[in-house]
C-alpha cells in the first residue's frame, strides 16, 4: 500500500542521507529563480553604488549643455543638432521628454544614466556567463559595478552611461545569435547597433572584436554560412539606419572634439587607469583579467580581449592619422564589459574562497577612487586620475548660494565671460542653483541658445544700451576667475560700462568663480 501524506515512510523505503554540500545545492534551487539570476546581484550592486551622494557632485558644464538644450522644445532640439552636438541628439531628445515628466533636479536629471548603467551590469553578467559560465557572468557583473567609472559616468547628465548599456547589450544579442542565428536574433543585434550609433557614433568601433567572435563561431561550423550572412546584414542594416548621423557628425566633428590631443604611444597605456576610474583598481582588474587565459574556452578568451583592446587601439591609430582626436577616455567606456567578463572569468578559475577575496581586493582598492569620484566638484575630473590642472572646478553651487544670502528685490546680474567663454556655462549654473523666488535679469544677454540653434547664448551687442537709462541699483558680477579683478573677464567694452556707472562693493570666491556686488555710483 503506498504511504499516504500522514504517514510515516517504513524503514526500508526510506532514502540514504545526502551529502551536506548535495543538500545546499538542492536548497539553493528551492530559492526564487529571479534571487538565483547572475544578473540581479550586478544589477543591485551598481543600482547602489549609482545611487549614492548622486545629488552632491555640481553639475558641471557638460551637463549644463545638456540642462540648456533639453528645457527647449522637440522642435527646437532637432534644430539645434543640424547644427551642432548631433552626436548626442538622440540621449537629448529622451531626456527632454523625461524631464517634462520627472522635472529637472539633479536627481531626475542623472537616475537615467544610473539606470543604464544597472542594465549595463546586468547584460556583461549575461554575456560572461554566455562566453564562460554562471559564476563567471556574476563575478564579471560585480567587478563591473565596483568599477569606479561607472559609479561616476552613472551619475553624470550625458549620454555614456546608455553608450555602455547599448554596446553590453550588442555584445549579449551577439552572442545569442551565434548560438542560433534566426533572423529574428540578428534583427534584435541590428536594432543594438543603431542604439549604439544614434547614442554616440564613436562606440561602433566595436564591431571590430564582433567581427572576431563571428569568424571564431564560423571556423567551428563552416557549413554554416548564417553566421557572417547574418552579421554583415545586421551591420550593414545598422549602418544604413545611422547615415544621417554619420552624415550631420562629420561635418561637425572638428567643432565639437577638435580641441582634443593627439595621443602618444605611452598613452595605449595611460588611458586604462582613466577608464577604469583609478590606478590600482586598473592593475587589480586587469591582472585577473590576464588569468582567464587558463580558461578551457580559449575562444572566449581571445573575444574578451579583443573586446578590451582592439577599440582602443583602433581609436588610437585613428586619432594619430586622423583629421580630428577621438582619443578620450569617456568615448572608450564601452571596452568595459569585456574587461569586466574577462576579470570574472580569471576570478571564477579559482576557489570560492579566492572569488571572494579578489571581489573583496577590487572593491577595496577601488573605496579611495569611489570617495573621489563622489565628491562636490569631482565631475569636473573628466580624466581621473589624471589631475585637470588647465582650469579650476567650477562651483555654481556655492556661487549661487552667495548671490541668494545677498539678494535684495530688483537686484539684477551679469555673467562674467567674453564670447569664446559662453561655454563654461556660468549663467546657466547658477541660474540652475538659485532658488525659484529669485529671479535676476541678465544685463548682458543676447541671442539665446534656442534662437540660435546653438547651445549656447550670445552677449547683447550694445552693453551701454543694455543697461537701460535707469540702471539698476545693484548688479551682481558672477564671474569665472576673476578673483583679482572680477570684471578682467569681461570683454573691454562691457567692463567699462559697468565700471562707469557702478563701483565694486566687495568680492567673495568659490573654487574657479568670483561673486561680486557692484552698486550703483
Amino acid at each position: 500500500m503506498p504511504p499516504t501524506l500522514s504517514s510515516a515512510p517504513d524503514a526500508s523505503e526510506r532514502r540514504p542521507e545526502q551529502p551536506r554540500h548535495r543538500r545546499g545545492l538542492d536548497a539553493l534551487h528551492r530559492v526564487p529563480r529571479p534571487v538565483r539570476s547572475v544578473w540581479l546581484w550586478p544589477v543591485l550592486a551598481t543600482l547602489v553604488v549609482g545611487l549614492y551622494h548622486v545629488t552632491v557632485p555640481v553639475m558641471w558644464h557638460d551637463e549644463l549643455a545638456t540642462l540648456s538644450v533639453v528645457r527647449r522644445p522637440a522642435g527646437d532640439i532637432i534644430d539645434m543638432i543640424r547644427h551642432v552636438d548631433a552626436v548626442h541628439g538622440t540621449y537629448y531628445l529622451f531626456l527632454h521628454f523625461w524631464i517634462s515628466v520627472f522635472g529637472e533636479s539633479p536627481l531626475a536629471m542623472r537616475l537615467p544614466s544610473v539606470l543604464a548603467m544597472a542594465g549595463a551590469a546586468g547584460c556583461t553578467a549575461l554575456a560572461g556567463r554566455r562566453m564562460f559560465d554562471a559564476r563567471a557572468g556574476l563575478v564579471a557583473g560585480l567587478v563591473f559595478a565596483m568599477l569606479p567609472t561607472v559609479a561616476r559616468y552613472g551619475q553624470e547628465a550625458r549620454s555614456y552611461g546608455f553608450v555602455v548599456f547599448a554596446a553590453a547589450a550588442a555584445l549579449v544579442l551577439l552572442l545569442r545569435a551565434l548560438e542560433r542565428p534566426t533572423a529574428l536574433r540578428w534583427l534584435a543585434y541590428a536594432v543594438a547597433l543603431c542604439c549604439s550609433g544614434y547614442l554616440h557614433l564613436v562606440s561602433l568601433v566595436y564591431l571590430a572584436p564582433h567581427a572576431v567572435g563571428v569568424a571564431l563561431a564560423w571556423w567551428r561550423d563552416r557549413r554554416n554560412w548564417r553566421l557572417p550572412a547574418g552579421f554583415v546584414g545586421a551591420v550593414l542594416a545598422a549602418v544604413v539606419a545611422a547615415y544621417p548621423l554619420v552624415h550631420l557628425s562629420g561635418k561637425q566633428a572638428a567643432r565639437q572634439i577638435g580641441w582634443i590631443g593627439r595621443p602618444v604611444f605611452g598613452d595605449l597605456w595611460n588611458i586604462w587607469p582613466q577608464i577604469l576610474g583609478g590606478t590600482s583598481v586598473t592593475v587589480a582588474v586587469l591582472t585577473v583579467a590576464v588569468l582567464a587565459v587558463g580558461s578551457k574556452r580559449p575562444g572566449s578568451v581571445l573575444l574578451g580581449w579583443c573586446l578590451a583592446l582592439i577599440p582602443v587601439g583602433a581609436l588610437w591609430v585613428a586619432s594619430t592619422h586622423g583629421s580630428v582626436s577621438y582619443f578620450m577616455p569617456k568615448y572608450m567606456f564601452f571596452v568595459l564589459p569585456g574587461v569586466s567578463v574577462l576579470a570574472g572569468a580569471g576570478l571564477a578559475l579559482v576557489r570560492l574562497r579566492a572569488t571572494l577575496a579578489g571581489l573583496a581586493v577590487i572593491g577595496l582598492l577601488a573605496l579611495p577612487d569611489q570617495r573621489v569620484l563622489h565628491g562636490t566638484l569631482s565631475h569636473a575630473k573628466y580624466v581621473y586620475p589624471v589631475p585637470v590642472t588647465w582650469f579650476d572646478p567650477l562651483d555654481y553651487r556655492a556661487a549661487a548660494r552667495l548671490v541668494a544670502a545677498g539678494y535684495h528685490p530688483g537686484d539684477a546680474v551679469a555673467y562674467g565671460q567674453n564670447q569664446w567663454q559662453l561655454w563654461w556655462g556660468v549663467d546657466i549654473g547658477v541660474r540652475y542653483y538659485l532658488p525659484k523666488d529669485i529671479v535676476l535679469r541678465d544685463v548682458f544677454a543676447g541671442q539665446s541658445g534656442q534662437e540660435r540653434d546653438d547651445l549656447w547664448p550670445t552677449l547683447t551687442p550694445d552693453p551701454k544700451t543694455a543697461l537701460g537709462t535707469t540702471p539698476p541699483p545693484r548688479i551682481w558680477l558672477v564671474t569665472k576667475d576673476g578673483g583679482q579683478d572680477p570684471f578682467g573677464t569681461l570683454p573691454p567694452a562691457y567692463a567699462k560700462a559697468l565700471q562707469d556707472r557702478y563701483k565694486l562693493d566687495h568680492v567673495k570666491t568659490v573654487s574657479g568663480m568670483a561673486v561680486s556686488l557692484l552698486v550703483r555710483r
